[in-house]
């Protein structure tokens, strides 16, 4: 199955160049994936409700082709490209309507019991072959990030608007929470080439979290950390 969606850049979704913010395209990507997910009747909310499972993104990978102006019109497709036993990938592009590619990403789901805490199986979730449309994307392969060298930049706390239904924080606002690090002097000098995430823990409200960087020939690193144990690491690449 292919989810497939149109719509356009409103301006809540343009930075100050008044083009697709980095924010806004990942809220397409997470968007795109959930609602794929709930047309397939096995979204988090199902997972939580029948299977006494939650599904957690792992990894997301985004690349910015071109970034679409304010009220530009876009067409976003989204399907699961890949699967094991345990995970899912899940490729979202987002086109032009004339078939231009601007941006495209890649999704990496796995289940947890509700219970335990432990890694299900995608087939005790609902998850069954035939949903998948086995087509992967070129040019969205995860990396690995360095183990050490990254510094404290600064330290935040998680608040409510944060959270999300599970009442953890939303994987977007690591992703927020990264970019605030930058003035927006940078911001008008580069534009986004790429930005990788892995997932590893979870936050809570009122928790405190170090965000540590470095940076590296082809971008900046980051991580995220509570009381000294990474829980999200994150690389963005800009333009020279």
């Amino acid at each position: 199955m292919i989810y497939e969606k149109q719509s356009y850049v409103s301006g809540s979704m343009c930075d100050s160049k008044l083009r697709l913010s980095i924010l806004a395209a990942d809220g397409i990507v997470e968007n795109a994936v959930t609602e794929l997910m709930g047309d397939l009747g096995i979204d988090g909310i199902v997972a939580m409700e029948k299977y006494k499972a939650m599904w957690l993104i792992a990894k997301n990978v985004i690349v910015f082709v071109r970034r679409p102006q304010w009220r530009e019109e876009f067409v976003v497709k989204c399907y699961i490209s890949k699967y094991s036993a345990v995970k899912l990938n899940i490729d979202t592009i987002v086109e032009s309507k004339s078939g231009e590619m601007l941006v495209k990403a890649r999704t990496e789901l796995a289940a947890v019991d509700l219970e335990s805490g432990r890694i299900r199986k995608a087939e005790t979730v609902g998850f069954v072959p035939e949903m998948a449309h086995l087509i992967e994307t070129d040019g969205l392969e995860f990396t690995r990030f360095p183990k050490s060298g990254t510094e404290l930049n600064e330290t935040i706390t998680v608040r409510s608007t944060s959270l999300d239904y599970c009442y953890h924080t939303n994987n977007i606002e690591y992703v927020r929470f990264v970019l605030n690090t930058y003035g927006i002097e940078y911001f008008k000098e580069h534009d986004p080439l790429m930005l990788e995430v892995h997932y590893s823990s979870q936050s809570f409200e009122g928790e405190r979290l170090d965000i540590e960087k470095m940076a590296m020939d082809d971008g900046d690193l980051f991580k995220i950390c509570r009381d000294g144990n990474e829980i999200t690491a994150c690389k963005l690449e800009w333009t020279k």
